[in-house]
């Protein structure tokens, strides 16, 4: 797990390193950095510890076009990043000023205002529920009636580190995430960078705000974990034009409404054209 207590430990101790000035990016990217015990007293488990803090408590932003998890300074000076995809590989942590950027600016936001109790184990996520090597045949032969021409238009309510993703049931420019915790969806991020959209809310919020309409996106993934009224699982099933798919665990669900929802459009054309 990853804590407060975490965040305060990394705060405290990175103003008291010997930052090291990266020479070979000095025209390009002007950086410091530490290295595990090349740096006076920063081991490989502090690399691996601050890395965690850093995907936990850090915020999308760009390098060009790459997309980069960045924790800020709370005097708002700096930014600390890793580059390791896997966090027992960190060996090092970088350090940059606030003021430069690098190209455009457009990363999803993560930052929700809430604290999720997902927060804390989002970055051991993955690893304390690895994928088994049958699932993902396992579920797509399971939706493979949802496909048509083009890839479906994917809504994930609650989605986590991005499991949907992870299974190749969607692709990133047609999926759109909901989700409360930052932490996880930072996680997702960093995995899956092109991600179409992301909104950092909890989702009975979304739905509160009639942030979707009717028939926006061809599937609507939820995780039963999500606890919805009557009243809001039928709103998400006019979401999905297609199928609704809830997800318990390995246990996932399909839900055919593509009948209701070409009911549902006929009848609201029959409308248009009796205004008209």
């Amino acid at each position: 797990m990853t804590t407060q207590d975490d965040l305060k430990w990394w705060l405290e101790l990175a103003p008291t390193l010997d930052w090291t000035f990266a020479k070979t990016y000095a025209k390009t990217a002007p950086h410091h950095y530490i290295v595990e015990d090349r740096t006076p007293g920063v081991t490989h488990d502090d690399m691996v510890r601050a890395a965690h803090v850093i995907r936990t408590f850090g915020s999308p932003g760009k390098y060009y076009s790459l997309t980069k998890i960045y924790l800020v300074s709370p005097d708002g000076k700096y930014r600390w990043w890793t580059e390791d995809d896997h966090f027992s590989d960190t060996t090092l942590v970088n350090r940059a000023t606030t003021e430069l950027f690098y190209g455009i600016q457009n990363a999803h936001p993560t930052a929700s205002g809430v604290e999720s109790p997902y927060d804390s184990v989002a970055t051991t996520w993955d690893a304390d529920h690895p994928i088994a090597s049958a699932e993902a045949d396992r579920v797509k032969l399971l939706v493979s009636g949802l496909w048509g021409k083009f890839p479906p238009h994917v809504l994930d309510l609650g989605c986590g580190t991005g499991r949907v993703l992870d299974l190749g049931l969607a692709t990133a420019d047609r999926y759109a995430a909901v989700d409360s915790s930052q932490a996880m969806l930072n996680m997702l991020l960093h995995k899956h960078k092109k991600v179409a959209a992301v909104y950092p809310v909890d989702v009975r919020e979304a739905l509160a705000a009639r942030t979707f309409t009717p028939g926006q996106f061809d599937w609507v993934v939820l995780d039963a974990a999500v606890e919805l009224t009557s009243e809001q699982l039928a709103q998400v099933q006019e979401i999905a034009r297609l199928a609704v798919v809830t997800v318990s665990g390995d246990e996932w669900k399909v839900h055919d409404v593509a009948e209701s929802s070409l009911e549902r459009i006929l009848a609201l054309a029959a409308e248009m054209r009796a205004a008209s």
